[in-house]
């Protein structure tokens, strides 16, 4: 039994799906059956339970799963001392980042932060804004980065970028010759909007809040998972949105939607790296932090 193992078998019991799974940890479903096969060769009992399309623990697999959180644990905490002790920069950094940094954002930091630390094994997951701070405060997560500060006690934050937010509409629709839109002219059109929980929606609704416009009085079409199928949903025509500009430099390159302004709104929002405030940072999440403040907008 190794670390992998213990690996895949947390993130089989939190999915629970063989094929989230395998996405998340970047194996194959074999790959996971064939782990899950030796961890319940090893105790003599199933370990979980095939339900439809996902997996449930069995009694056994609850007991096992308690106990490898825990040894995962310690063997991180470990890591991370032995790290603080000799002040090297190498090591794993895990790094959970909602929609829009996470896509956009940090890829091109994370590329230029390798080169500068080589040693650094960086890995990038992608969740909604809740799924991040709780992988933080779980400790499976180094850093996060998000759209909205969470209310937590226990998770500091610090600004690095500013995000800028703009209507999205086809090519066809009668907002695409126009500069600028009031709030009421936005609200009264069928929106695609993100999901509960997503950093974007709560941010996009409390800046209508403060132009006059309450969640409530939002007719609110279609709801999404991910930013890239609102602006799917946006270009064959179900509604529009606002999103990141970052997420539709393309399309709008393509004039497959265009982009217009909030009139006498600023669209602005601002990103965080957010960190367990307990935990003391590690040489390789000051490192990061301090590099990505460094940098400037990806283009």
């Amino acid at each position: 039994m190794n670390l992998s193992t213990l690996q895949t078998f947390i993130t089989v019991a939190e999915r629970k799906n063989l094929s989230l799974a395998a996405q998340e940890i970047h194996i194959t479903q074999p790959a996971i059956s064939k782990q899950l096969g030796a961890l319940e060769a090893h105790f003599g009992t199933p370990l979980v339970e095939r339900k439809g399309r996902g997996v449930v623990l069995t009694p056994a697999g609850e007991v096992f799963y308690r106990y490898a959180r825990e040894m995962l644990d310690l063997m991180h905490r470990a890591e991370r001392d032995i790290r603080n002790m000799s002040g090297e920069i190498r090591g794993r950094l895990v790094i959970w980042a909602s929609t829009i940094p996470g896509h956009y954002i940090l890829p091109p930091i994370i590329g230029l932060f390798k080169k500068a630390f080589p040693d650094v094994r960086t890995q990038l997951q992608i969740g909604d804004s809740k799924e991040v701070i709780r992988k933080l405060l779980e400790e499976t997560a180094h850093l996060g980065a998000v759209g909205v500060l969470p209310n937590n006690k226990r998770v500091e934050g610090i600004k690095f970028f500013t995000d800028e937010l703009v209507v999205i509409v086809p090519p066809d629709h009668p907002f695409a010759s126009l500069k600028e839109v009031t709030v009421s002219q936005l609200a009264k059109e069928p929106l695609v909007w993100r999901e509960t929980g997503s950093g974007t929606r709560a941010v996009v609704e409390n800046l209508l809040s403060q132009g006059g416009v309450t969640p409530d009085k939002l007719n609110i079409a279609l709801e999404f998972g991910s930013t890239g199928a609102v602006v799917t949903a946006v270009e064959a025509g179900a509604g529009i949105s606002v999103v990141s500009k970052w997420a539709v430099l393309k399309e709008q390159a393509l004039h497959q939607v265009v982009t217009v302004k909030v009139k006498d709104l600023p669209m602005q929002r601002d990103l965080y790296l957010v960190y367990h405030r307990r935990k003391n940072k590690s040489p390789i999440v000051e490192a990061f932090i301090n590099f990505a403040l460094k940098q400037n907008p990806p283009v």
